[in-house]
């Protein structure tokens, strides 16, 4: 019993040893202003030193690669990106994703990519310009297809609409960029029949409804729910990983689980992240306890 006792004392030592270790998160600055100020806020209420350097995924893949540098990154890595070698370990915890979305009361639920891409594509296969070219009948059917998507500024949408759709990036000189997602929405809340490209499906208008996608006409539409862009049937999607060294799995398991906790998705989605199915998510939590 008392070998018993000393054991769980000295666990419990270590643990609080653990925690008490600087921590430095590095990656992506489109979460500053959101899983940042969370981290903070968490790491004052458990005693942790925890240090953000938010510039970019890049960089924070090189910090993590110096000896004695960041500790755990959130990034996301594009084609061209080196990724983390053998001795790191990668946790999906999201994604970021684009949605397309119209006004309800247009009676059109579903595009394919060819059909998106001859809406925003300035050199695409087909040039898509009235809505009577996508079925639409009736008094809108004439009707010019006003096209808005968010900018850069506004998140990653517009490049993963960009290159995971289009043949060519090249915009039509007609689709109208805004920054700010809220009025990106609001310029198409109305009778002219808009299309509008998005971040998130996360507050949408509620005049407004998101579009099933798929990548052909035969293939199924599916919606930007966090089980199909899990499972990839929703094709549309960057996923956001957490990197850390496979040795400070146990030293970084506290912070890594607060990320995955079921309060932390509000954060996540403050921050254009859609989190991982609950499912997903207890998995790997139980994966991380027993390793």
């Amino acid at each position: 019993m008392l070998r018993s006792l000393f054991f769980i004392g000295l666990s419990a030592c270590l643990s609080v040893v653990v925690q008490a270790q600087p921590i430095k998160l590095v990656g992506s600055d489109l979460v500053v202003g959101s899983i940042d100020v969370e981290l903070q806020k968490f790491a004052k209420e458990n005693e942790l030193k925890l240090s953000f350097e938010l510039k970019g995924s890049r960089l924070g893949m090189e910090e993590l690669n110096k000896p004695g540098g960041a500790d755990l990154g959130l990034l996301v890595f594009g084609n061209e990106d080196s990724k983390p070698g053998p001795e790191f370990r990668q946790l999906c915890i999201g994604y970021f994703t684009a949605v397309v979305a119209v006004p309800k009361s247009l009676e059109f639920s579903q595009a394919t990519f060819n059909q998106l891409a001859g809406i925003y594509g300035a050199r695409e296969l087909s040039d898509i310009r009235r809505w009577e070219q996508l079925g639409v009948t009736g008094s809108q059917a004439q009707r010019s297809i006003l096209t808005v998507a968010t900018g850069r500024r506004g998140g990653l949408a517009l490049d993963i609409f960009r290159y995971g759709v289009m043949q060519k990036p090249d915009l039509k000189p007609t689709v109208t960029l805004l920054d700010n997602a809220t009025a990106a929405a609001a310029r198409v809340n109305s009778d002219e029949g808009g299309m509008v490209l998005l971040p998130s499906p996360f507050g949408l208008n509620a005049n407004l409804k998101v579009l099933l996608v798929s990548k052909t006409e035969r293939g199924v539409a599916y919606g930007p729910t966090p089980e199909n862009l899990h499972s990839g049937d929703y094709p549309l999607r960057l996923p956001v990983y957490l990197v850390f060294r496979k040795s400070d799995t146990k030293r970084l398991n506290f912070v890594i689980r607060h990320l995955l906790a079921d309060e932390t998705n509000p954060v996540l989605a403050q921050a254009g992240i859609i989190p991982l199915p609950v499912q997903a998510r207890n998995q790997l939590v139980f994966e991380l306890e027993t390793q």
